[in-house]
Formats: C-alpha cells, structure tokens, sequence
C-alpha cells in the first residue's frame, strides 16, 4: 500500500466484526479514535487477534432501594464474570439481603456519600478482576450484553463504552428530553474533542483495570460516565463503542434530573476540554 492509500485508510472509521461463540450471531463495535473524520465509506475487519484469552472480570453495580430489581439482574449474569461488587448507597429496603440471597459470595460495600458518582467510584476502587464493568441495577441495562463489553478488552482495547443509538443499538427507556439532551451533549463533546462518538450519558461501560489510575475521576453524581469516557479519551486509551438496547426500568423511578444533572454533565465536559487544553509540565532537568 503506498503513502497517500495508507493516509485515506487511517481517515475511515474502523469497524470490528465477531461472532457470538454459542450462537454464530455477528457482533460488531467501532473504534473511536480522536481527530479522525467520519466518511460514510467504513471498513470492516475481523478483530485483532486475542490479546488477553482469560481475563478475570469484575462486575459493578451501584445500588439504592432496588430489592425488587436487583435478582433480576443478578441471576442474568454470565459465567465470564468472576466477581460481583454491589455498592450500596444507604438503601432503607432489603436490597443487600435479596443481593446475597440470590447470588451467594456477592460482595456488597456500603457507601455513606450520596450520588451514583460516589458509589461507582467506591466499586471502581474495590475490584480485583483484569476487566472491570459497570452497569445500573434497575433491570436497564441487560447482563447478557457483558461478553461484548468485554471482547473488545481482549483484542487489543482498553474502554469499552456502551451506545443507544449506534447501529444496534436503542432505547426502550429514555424520554424525548432525556434524548434531545442526550444529543446536545454529544454534539459539543464531538466538536470539541473531535471524536465520533454516539452516544454519552450510559453507564454501561467496561475498562482494564489498570489503566483505573490513570483516570482522575472526581464526580459524584450521574456525571461520572462522561468523566469517565473523557478521561479515557485524553488519557490515549483506545475506545471502542459497541451497541446496547436500553429496556424500561423494572420497577421504580429514577433518581437522573434531566435538567440539574445535565447542567453538571456540561459543566465536566468544559471541565475536561480545559484540562485538555492546559500546557505539558515542564521536565525537570537533572544538570
């Protein structure tokens, strides 16, 4: 391939394909790199060869008064995960006992502190595994979708974020605002980072854990996906999006304002775009 061929090649989105072991079903997710510009021409590629075969996973699930969710989601979860963490953030039902009821060995942290950010950030720091996933606990989010959080992880990635509106994907859950809000979000996070990306404020996502470090994760509220995925974003990690069907919550209502939370999910995004901005630290010279 010559110079100018290998140049137009980098300019188009680079989509993954594989197939669900047990059922042959194709599986695909886009790498979303910084500065590259969307064609409609994309390519389609089997994924890299498996980098990490046997990854231990963790799976984190943030929790407040979801006793009557929380079974249905943990009897869902498959095999690959080797580790459950729930963090409990002051919930005044049974959520921890119908926790441990169906799904004996989970590890259940309480966290005082209030917020999703809080809780989440609390999850992050107590897993063990090698890949660490996050998903809501109110029956939103289906376990079943894990594997293809994960095999990203596997072959080559580093973050794994989940997408509603990417081909595949969809929502059976949000609301006119919610999605108008969504999307504004996604606009100025895509014009000021240059990126591609579908999707935003979704918490289903996975990470190697050891780049959990690197992020300086600091929020406390429903914020913390996008500080999440901008983090990764400036830290270099190499994203992936892949699609995921949002269902309605089981029972219940759901703690997100869409007006107060989305003015602090714009407040992080301008945070981050200032930290992007801010000059290198001088090296320290050792003469």
């Amino acid at each position: 391939m010559d110079e100018g061929a290998e140049t137009e090649d980098r300019r188009v989105e680079a989509w993954f394909e594989h197939r669900d072991p047990e059922t042959g079903a194709p599986e695909r997710f886009v790498e979303r790199r910084r500065g590259d510009r969307r064609r409609s021409a994309k390519r389609l590629v089997e994924a890299p060869p498996s980098s990490d075969p046997d990854p231990t996973v963790s799976l984190v699930i943030p929790t407040k008064n979801e006793a009557r969710n929380v079974p249905e989601v943990l009897d869902h979860i498959p095999d690959l995960v080797t580790e459950v963490v729930i963090v409990d953030t002051r919930s005044s039902d049974v959520t921890k006992l119908m926790a441990r009821t169906t799904r004996p060995g989970v590890r259940i942290i309480d966290e005082p502190r209030r917020g999703k950010g809080m809780a989440l950030r609390a999850g992050l720091a107590a897993a063990t595994g090698d890949v660490i996933v996050a998903m809501d606990a109110d029956g939103s989010m289906s376990p079943e979708e894990i594997p293809r959080f994960v095999h990203p992880l596997r072959h080559g990635f580093d973050f794994t974020k989940g997408s509603r509106f990417m081909a595949g994907g969809g929502s059976l859950d949000i609301t006119p605002i919610r999605h108008f809000g969504n999307w504004a979000l996604v606009v100025i996070v895509n014009t000021l980072f240059k990126v591609h990306y579908t999707d935003l404020c979704y918490g289903f996502f996975a990470l190697r854990r050891v780049f959990l470090e690197s992020l300086d994760l600091k929020a406390t509220g429903f914020e913390i996906e996008t500080e999440i995925t901008l983090q990764a974003q400036l830290k270099g990690l190499r994203i992936a999006e892949v699609p995921s069907i949002e269902l309605p919550r089981r029972t219940g209502t759901s703690a997100l304002h869409a007006g107060s939370d989305g003015v602090r999910i714009a407040r992080t995004i301008m945070r981050q775009y200032r930290l992007s901005h801010e000059p290198e630290p001088a090296a320290v010279s050792n003469q």
